[in-house]
């Protein structure tokens, strides 16, 4: 696992394996990022996947993450407007113009952003507890994840209370941050 500055410069010079790491990391939230727009996962899948092909062939010009996840998101943002724009379906122009605007596209952005940087502070969980958490996140009750993991109930909310207690710390720089988006 690269540190994310190294991932940049390892791609810049042509490291394939940075690159599919890279990717690997970056495409859901692209995929996610663009949804917002289409509402259509094919679409937003090829979005994305066009997006990440041009940072490919223009990596020699980024220096850092920063760059390069602001050209993705510029991209897949353009991307799902021409897409819009050429489907054959009636989109309406007032909707249209409101996907363009710059608050739209902050306000998605800080979107995937804010989940990037919790997905990553669940991965960093031990692996039951990081199971136990991505369980719950997908809206299951501690009995549904008892049974799913055969482990008891009462084991499963000792893991997440100390999961919790975990991310806080993990998350507490950015914490207050997160209460207000």
């Amino acid at each position: 696992m690269h540190s994310t500055q190294n991932i940049i410069i390892d791609i810049k010079k042509g490291n394939k394996e940075s690159f599919k790491e890279f990717f690997d990391d970056f495409y859901p939230i692209l995929c996610s990022f663009a949804n917002k727009y289409l509402k259509n996962q094919d679409k937003s899948k090829d979005a994305a996947q066009e997006a990440l092909i041009k940072f490919w062939e223009k990596r020699e010009e980024f220096d850092e993450i920063q760059g390069a996840k602001s050209f993705l998101y510029v991209v897949v943002k353009n991307n799902c407007i021409n897409i819009l724009k050429k489907s054959k379906s009636n989109v309406d122009l007032s909707s249209l113009k409101a996907l363009e605007s710059e608050s739209f596209f902050k306000k998605t952005l800080i979107d995937k952003e804010t989940f990037m940087i919790v997905r990553n502070a669940i991965n960093t969980l031990p692996n039951r507890q990081k199971k136990i958490i991505k369980l719950s996140l997908q809206g299951l009750k501690n009995p549904e994840i008892a049974t799913q993991l055969e482990i008891s109930p009462h084991t499963v909310h000792t893991a997440k209370k100390n999961a919790y207690c975990k991310l806080r710390e993990t998350l507490k720089d950015i914490y207050y941050l997160l209460l207000f988006i």
